[in-house]
């Protein structure tokens, strides 16, 4: 596992050179990322509302997406047909994000190299989208593998298209700027726009038909339109999210040359903090497919007897609040920071599941509200993780000395261990809704409503408890997250020569430890 073989992930100190040098003199060749390229400037408004357009067409077709493809393809296709695309889609799933993540970084340019993704890959994305929902082998019986091999594709095809856009923006983050409010903004300008994307999931559960076997016409109108509104929102973004930059410096041409997929691969997954990371993500990433992809069911089975615009109203807003959450706990990580703020919704989330799991699953309201709370404090966790990443391509920055940021690749590298949860999660909730045939939800089975109420509490719970232990583990904060800043926005400084590594540096307290002097023997 990433990470996790010494204490410090490598990290050198004033005697231990990165297994990774730019130029000799130790220092960065000046490069202007953009508002982040100089001192005190700021991400334009322009530039934030570019950032969130992307956001808005993820939001809006995912959120769809997620809740609606197990429901609608479990009408058309067999049970091996399900099992075998999830795995097919489980092993694309994990690669396509490091390849992706590579091609991108080695392109030219600092953010101009991202482009490409969201101004073809975001319109294309929205095209396989639109396409998804055609009836193809209504009639299980007779056209099943029709139906499977239509699953199949468009599972792959949907994944790669939304890893490729979202994968570039994710990398935007760290290449814009590199402060936390930059940072912060960025996160929060793709929060307002994915509130307004989240919308589709409230009109998505009215043109919905629970019922069995029917074509699903209104529903198919309704989420072309919705990728016609997204494609527009990719070119916007990818039109006016860019700035104008130099061309790429000597000693970056020299770096690209010299780096290989294996080298890169090894100096990251030697990163304590990025290998803690890691783990947290590949548990969040596991909980949060499973509430999205399961909780319209789980509405259904357990709230069957409460009106439908109150059940579409309680999926909805469990899809835009979170964005809104992002949006209004902004200035508190301005203020605070990001790690005591992450830690205090992960023991909120505890409190609230304890409280409700003794309240028992008697009351519809408090499920309900639980529903809606727990996907909430879930998604906050979640929403932040491109800031945590942003940090962690910084690190990386700093411990190999790079002249240019591998942004794409730390995050693809983060998703190959992570993603595969993506698939993991469908598989056991199609096990549960299935474990009962007779799963009507206008006469739900008494013993099926309490282990789903368990799949909605005790789960995240285990989950949360988790990832409050590897949290505390994570020393990417306090002054020594300051150092990293302090020296990545040295080397963004054009003609600032920062102080190279093994000049005599007074590094943070996390730093002085076991797994310095062990990083030293190894280097």
């Amino acid at each position: 596992m990433l990470g996790l073989d010494n204490g410090m992930g490598n990290m050198p100190g004033p005697t231990s050179a990165p297994s990774m040098r730019g130029p000799s003199s130790g220092s960065f060749q000046g490069h202007p990322l953009s508002p982040a390229g100089s001192a005190g400037s700021k991400i334009t408004l322009v530039q934030a509302a570019a950032y969130g357009a992307t956001m808005f067409g993820s939001a809006a077709m995912n959120n769809l997406w997620v809740t609606y493809y197990i429901r609608y393809f479990s009408q058309r296709i067999t049970g091996p047909w399900f099992y075998i695309g999830q795995f097919i889609y489980m092993v694309w799933n994990a690669l396509n994000d490091p390849i992706f993540g590579w091609l991108s970084d080695r392109a030219p340019g600092i953010t101009k190299r991202r482009l490409p993704a969201i101004k073809y890959g975001g319109p294309l994305w929205a095209l396989v989208f639109a396409l998804a929902w055609m009836d193809i082998g209504t009639d299980v019986q007779t056209s099943s593998f029709l139906a499977g091999i239509h699953f199949c594709v468009v599972l792959c095809a949907y994944d790669g298209l939304l890893t490729l856009v979202e994968l570039n923006h994710g990398a935007l983050m760290a290449d814009l700027g590199s402060s936390l409010s930059d940072r912060t903004r960025l996160n929060t300008a793709s929060a307002i726009g994915a509130v307004f994307g989240s919308f589709s999931s409230f009109f998505g559960h009215l043109y919905w038909n629970p019922a069995d076997g029917v074509p699903q016409t209104s529903f198919s109108r309704f989420s072309a339109a919705v990728a016609l509104l997204a494609a527009v929102a990719f070119s916007f973004s990818a039109a006016k999210v860019a700035v104008e930059e130099k061309a790429e410096s000597a000693a970056e041409k020299e770096e690209k040359s010299r780096l290989s997929p294996s080298v890169v691969a090894r100096q990251l997954y030697r990163q304590h903090n990025l290998g803690i990371f890691t783990l947290v993500s590949a548990l969040q990433v596991f909980e949060c497919t499973f509430e999205k992809n399961f909780l319209s069911a789980f509405v259904d089975l357990l709230l069957g007897d409460q009106p439908r615009h109150v059940r579409s109203m309680i999926i909805s807003t469990s899809f835009i609040l979170p964005w809104l959450t992002t949006v209004l706990i902004g200035p508190l990580i301005n203020r605070l920071g990001l790690y005591p703020v992450i830690r205090s919704v992960m023991l909120l989330k505890i409190a609230l599941s304890l409280t409700v799991l003794l309240l028992g699953h008697g009351n519809p309201l408090v499920i309900g509200l639980y529903a809606v709370a727990a996907r909430v404090l879930t998604e906050c966790i979640c929403r932040q993780s491109p800031v945590v990443l942003a940090d962690l391509v910084d690190e990386d920055k700093v411990l190999n000395m790079r002249p240019k940021t591998l942004s794409a690749m730390v995050m693809g590298s983060n998703a190959l261990f992570t993603k595969p949860g993506e698939s993991l999660a469908p598989m056991l909730g199609w096990a549960i809704i299935n474990s009962n045939p007779a799963h009507d939800p206008s006469s739900p089975d008494p013993e099926l409503q309490k282990l789903l109420f368990r799949c909605l509490v005790i789960g995240p719970l285990v989950v949360v408890s988790a990832q409050l232990l590897l949290w505390s583990r994570f020393t990417l904060r306090g002054s020594y997250l300051k150092r990293i800043k302090d020296m990545v926005t040295a080397r963004d400084l054009e003609g600032t020569a920062a102080p190279s590594f093994t000049d005599s540096v007074n590094w943070p307290a996390p730093m002085q430890d076991k797994g310095e002097d062990a990083a030293a023997k190894e280097s």
